[in-house]
């Protein structure tokens, strides 16, 4: 018999390494080893500059000087007004952007130099990034289940009249905000590798629950519990995406997450079709009921398995079994490297009573501005709103199963729309531009279906890019996980909170807009989901604004060393008693390091 420790090598165990990092330390491919605790050196007090002394005391921990890494010293004098659209002007150096080419950006190795790098990402890709996207699939195919089988006959079965298919819809939603709140203390205090299989267990029993449902009031309580479970799934997932992932990698994997959903629209509605020709009947259960019964056994219970094992939490507190000493280390140096805090030692937590985590979320002005752009990308998605579906329905003679079919096809062209906003977003580094076009699109596939009264072929172009409404969720997440990288702890709850608040809306706005006796027109929806476009668009350069004020502020962490001599401003004193040039960079010195270790 094995003896338990060798067993544990087949079972996620937190994983302990010596306490060292690796760090670019200035010479073309290769790296320094330097102690994890290794301190840098803070001049933000007592150098005789006023340069750091502006900063706010908060971010003050962040803005430290680290061995091994390039600095670009930077004169603000005759900046341009048009530098104000530049995203990465004070995210990152000259250094970090050159280092990356252009056809590298989904696998770049500038930050460590090394071949372990590009590995942990390829690495990443198939663990997480595919992972999520199955799971992301598992619960987009079960939402779409619910619409799809509501055209397959359970509407009639259960006797779904008026607004009872919207209202079934608001309902689950609670059921999604009411568990995410505990979320806040669990996140920074257990593994997700834990957390998201667990729920998803829970998620999937329901699922297969929904099968059995007799009753609306019995599929509603069946729906919320579904949400409820699933309430982990969004706030987790993107938690540990930003973990792992560099500023400019994550949307290009947030992707992956969004096509899980997309993915979901499009088998869905496949599967329905085929479930419902082939199996509508069998053993005396309906085609739709046949469909919970599937998702749930043969789909998402498996997923939650496969999750306990892929899931690495996140680099500082890894329990992955598929990474190397090597990669984890690089993971950690990348993350020192980016300002990128993952965990913080529970002995550390503050209590969610404490005030001083509720100053910091509610007291921040990024906050609020992150509330809203969520808000908008809540509300502005007719690609959900089964408005489709209602118009194949209603305005054409189609079967059931043509219906279905029929109803991947927005869909499908969502793949083409989230591709190529989250990858451009990451090769030009600038997610602002393309969630402005994204919203420019959606508003016009509004207005065309406001109006109405076009021909059919401005219609079918009209539902066909409604997924332009989604495509922007990349860029959005990548923005709120950037926000929130300094502090773990707040991070969690802040996102809980900004999610919820969002979300919140999505469970009654609907219910207004997309009233169900309203089909197939649903003119107040697409008038809503355009104002909400619009206000997404123009908000995105008041977020744009913040994100750039707050980098600015941590600059010096971003490894640039702002002054600005039009203001009378010469560079900091520690750069000629503390730091060497080499090449066009600024190194701390060795003697400074060596303070450091004592």
């Amino acid at each position: 018999m094995r003896s338990f420790s060798k067993q544990r090598t087949y079972l996620p165990t937190l994983r302990v390494l010596p306490e060292e990092q690796l760090l670019y330390d200035g010479s073309e491919g290769s790296v320094s080893t330097v102690d994890e605790h290794d301190e840098t050196l803070d001049f933000g007090k007592g150098d005789g500059t006023n340069v750091e002394a502006e900063i706010e005391s908060e971010s003050r921990d962040n803005e430290k000087v680290q061995h091994g890494v390039p600095y670009e010293l930077r004169d603000e004098k005759g900046r341009k007004w048009w530098k104000y659209f530049d995203e990465f002007e004070y995210r990152a150096n000259s250094e970090y952007r050159k280092k990356r080419t252009w056809y590298t950006f989904l696998y770049p190795n500038h930050l460590t130099q090394t071949k372990a790098e590009r590995t942990l990402l390829y690495k990443l890709d198939l663990m997480i990034g595919l992972y999520f996207l199955m799971l992301c699939w598992c619960k987009s195919l079960d939402t779409n289940n619910y619409i799809n089988a509501y055209f397959s006959g359970m509407q009639k079965d259960l006797n779904m009249t008026k607004n009872d298919y919207i209202n079934t819809t608001a309902i689950s939603n609670v059921g999604a905000i009411v568990l995410q709140l505990p979320f806040m203390y669990f996140l920074p205090r257990f593994p997700a590798h834990l957390i998201l299989p667990i729920m998803d267990l829970g998620w999937s029993f329901f699922t297969f629950a929904c099968y059995r449902a007799n009753s609306l009031a019995e599929l509603r309580a069946y729906r919320f519990m579904v949400s409820a479970f699933g309430s982990a799934y969004y706030p987790v997932s993107q938690i540990v995406l930003g973990a792992w992932y560099a500023p400019d990698e994550i949307s290009s994997r947030v992707c992956l997450f969004f096509c899980g959903q997309l993915l979901g629209g499009v088998t869905s509605g496949l599967l329905q079709a085929r479930t419902y020709k082939d199996l509508n009947g069998v053993h005396g259960l309906a085609g739709w009921r046949w469909m919970f019964l599937i998702d749930g056994i043969a789909i998402s219970i498996p997923c939650a398995i496969i999750g306990y094992f892929v899931i690495p939490g996140v680099p500082s507190k890894c329990y992955s079994l598929f990474l190397s000493d090597d990669e984890i280390r690089v993971a950690r140096a990348r993350n020192k490297r980016l300002q990128i805090k993952d965990a913080v030692d529970s002995s550390k937590l503050l209590s969610l009573f404490s005030w001083k985590i509720w100053k910091k979320v509610f007291f921040t002005p990024a906050f609020w501005v992150l509330v809203v752009f969520d808000t908008c990308s809540w509300n502005n998605m007719t690609a959900f709103s089964g408005s489709f579906l209602f118009w194949l329905k209603t305005d054409h003679n189609f079967s059931v199963v043509k219906i279905n079919n029929l109803s991947v096809l927005p869909a499908c062209l969502g793949f083409v729309f989230v591709f190529f906003c989250a990858w451009g977003a990451d090769l030009f580094r600038t997610k602002w531009i393309f969630m402005v076009f994204s919203q420019a699109m959606n508003c016009i596939s509004c207005a065309i279906l406001i109006k109405w009264d076009v021909s059919n072929s401005a219609k079918w172009f009209a539902f066909l890019i409604t997924y332009f409404s989604v495509a922007a969720s990349p860029c959005l997440w990548s923005f709120i996980n950037d926000f929130l990288r300094l502090d773990p702890q707040l991070k969690a709850v802040t996102w809980i909170a900004i999610y919820s608040f969002s979300q919140s809306t999505y469970a009654w706005i609907p219910t207004l807009a997309w009233k169900t006796v309203e089909q197939p027109r649903f003119k107040t929806g697409y008038t809503v989901s355009l104002i909400f476009s619009i206000v997404y668009g123009l908000w995105t350069f008041v977020v744009l604004y913040f994100y750039k004020r707050n980098e600015k502020k941590n600059a010096l962490g971003n490894g640039i060393i702002l002054y600005n001599s039009d203001h009378g401003e010469a560079p900091p004193a520690f750069i000629e008693t503390e730091m060497e040039k080499r090449g066009e960079y600024y190194f701390l010195k060795e003697k400074s390091k060596e303070k450091q270790d004592i």
